[in-house]
């Protein structure tokens, strides 16, 4: 059997660092929505389920190196040094916003390099959401190693998992997962460019570190380890796509709403270039989308590309502003809907992380991200 409480990834880094005040919204300075209520009320919600799951905050530093195989050096020297450069040029102490960004039609001859961070915040960052503060590069480091710890722990418990079933007292109808509890989120950072609240692609990282990994082999063919990733977030993570659109391993899938910010990515055409042709899913959705549409479209492409691809692990982008009352974004889905979406992941039989993306309905975000992973246990989410 599964073990029967869950282990949840976290830090109290997660809420105290990475506060902006403010942002911009349909033109309209706006409260910032991924704000650290969020971490705090989910797991105010799992603690009042606490024979389901065990929260732990240790956190491994893994270093540089697993961030750099994902992102490119100068973007993370950016990071790392924007919003000290932004207050020297008489930036606003709120945070890094671009004023200007490059757009498609605008040639720059010879391709130069920005110069400035006025300059460099629209050069690395494609939207007004992703502000910069004093500490949100050490928010989004301490995300990415959060999740890098409970990567590792995955590792264990699928191990043991195996062995338990060859010995016959586990079933795959009962895989093991995890939860990284995390903010900043990620799916929406690319390889050099951050936007839609996201900075270093948490996800992202996990998957090519359990790629990277040499002693690890994969049960389908003896090669590196096989990772799905399968993004559940209201918007399509752009991000994650460009990460990995060349590339064989992981598989990529994504439902996301059709038309919908990021707007330009995530259309069914987009299917992966070179060897990763083939491996890049996306399923846009409309707004009207209930339970009933999401879970049988979910389980399809569980059934079509998921279980083809013969995973060693599901990494899941856990968004759930796919909720009907979501404040920036929403389909039809209701808090009775996500238990339904969990069960239908843990049938697929793998071992799973669970890695923290979107939603900004605080009122239920905890009852909605409850309920999918107690769905993915077998188990009723009560409110």
């Amino acid at each position: 059997m599964a073990p029967s409480r869950m282990k949840v990834f976290t830090s109290t880094l997660c809420t105290t660092m990475h506060t902006p005040a403010y942002e911009f919204l349909s033109g309209a300075e706006t409260h910032y929505y991924e704000s650290p209520d969020r971490r705090d009320v989910i797991l105010k919600y799992l603690e009042t389920q606490d024979d389901s799951f065990e929260v732990t905050e240790r956190t491994e530093d893994f270093g540089a190196g697993p961030i750099e195989r994902v992102h490119k050096q100068d973007f993370l020297d950016y990071l790392k040094t924007a919003y000290e450069e932004w207050i020297k040029e008489g930036g606003h102490p709120n945070g890094v916003l671009p004023g200007t960004i490059p757009h498609y039609k605008v040639a720059r001859l010879g391709k130069l390099k920005a110069s400035n961070c006025l300059a460099k915040s629209g050069e690395y960052c494609f939207d007004m959401s992703a502000v910069i503060t004093k500490d949100t590069f050490k928010a989004a480091w301490n995300a990415a190693q959060v999740t890098l710890t409970a990567t590792k722990d995955l590792v264990r418990v699928a191990d043991e998992f195996e062995q338990s079933v060859v010995a016959g007292t586990a079933s795959r109808d009962n895989p093991p997962g995890l939860y990284a509890l995390v903010r900043p989120p990620g799916h929406h950072a690319q390889s050099d460019i951050c936007g839609g609240y996201c900075y270093l692609n948490n996800l992202a990282i996990a998957a090519q570190w359990l790629i990277d990994q040499p002693d690890l082999k994969s049960k389908a063919d003896g090669g590196p380890k096989r990772i799905a990733i399968l993004d559940i977030d209201f918007h399509h993570g752009n991000g994650t796509q460009e990460i990995f659109y060349t590339a064989a391993n992981p598989l990529y899938t994504s439902l996301h709403s059709v038309e919908d910010y990021p707007y330009f990515t995530g259309s069914a055409l987009e299917k992966g270039e070179g060897e990763g042709l083939g491996f890049n899913i996306n399923i846009p959705l409309p707004h009207a989308t209930t339970n009933d549409d999401y879970v049988e479209t979910l389980d399809k492409l569980i059934q079509d590309h998921v279980i083809p691809f013969k995973p060693d692990y599901i990494l899941v982008s856990l968004g759930v502003d796919t909720y009907k009352d979501d404040p920036i974004a929403g389909f039809l889905i209701t808090s009775e809907g996500y238990p339904r979406i969990g069960n239908s992941i843990r049938k697929i039989g793998v071992p799973t992380l669970f890695v923290q993306e979107g939603g900004y309905c605080i009122e239920k975000l905890g009852l909605n991200v409850g309920g999918i992973l107690l769905g993915y246990m077998g188990k009723p989410a009560s409110a």
